[in-house]
């Protein structure tokens, strides 16, 4: 896989398919675009997109192409809640407590503490009352229903690689 330097390979990208994107103008007088992300070649590096509005396929370098992401701590309390089930196989509808720090949210179900951080670093504990310990959690259900909700876990927001959901522009 190449390095990233001007913006994500056409293999990082293929994760986004069929995910809202942006793609960057190239000219200061352009505007950037708002659009779907439909294929990705990866043996070229060219991805193809259609953007808002259109039903025609459009080839660009995957390097003018961004994913729309969000924010870990913007999760609503609906989703919190759906991720708390998803880590522990509940079925039953359970009320989740959500706190956001900076960079981490934290679901709590008593008797049970679920943090993730925006690194994508999960852990989790069960206070049984007079000990604290370890609660198994099913960590890749986590990050596969915080990525369908298109979550930055990688820190591309950060670095110029995404675009984050609330500064998108029109």
């Amino acid at each position: 896989m190449k390095t990233r330097t001007t913006g994500l390979t056409a293999q990082e990208l293929a994760r986004y398919l069929g995910g809202r994107v942006q793609v960057l103008a190239e000219g200061n007088d352009v505007q950037s675009r708002n659009a779907k992300l439909v294929a990705v070649d990866i043996l070229n590096e060219e991805a193809k997109v259609c953007y808002d509005g259109s039903r025609i396929e459009y080839s660009l370098s995957s390097e003018f192409i961004r994913p729309v992401l969000r924010k870990l701590v913007t999760i609503n309390n609906e989703e919190a809640s759906e991720c708390f089930k998803t880590a522990y196989s509940w079925e039953e509808d359970i009320d989740v407590v959500v706190t956001r720090g900076n960079d981490y949210i934290e679901l709590y179900a008593d008797p049970i503490t679920l943090i993730i951080t925006a690194k994508g670093v999960i852990a989790s504990s069960k206070d049984s009352g007079y000990r604290v310990g370890p609660a198994r959690v099913n960590a890749r259900a986590i990050l596969n229903y915080l990525d369908a909700q298109s979550f930055d876990l990688d820190g591309l927001i950060e670095s110029g690689f995404a675009i984050d959901d609330e500064i998108l522009t029109d």
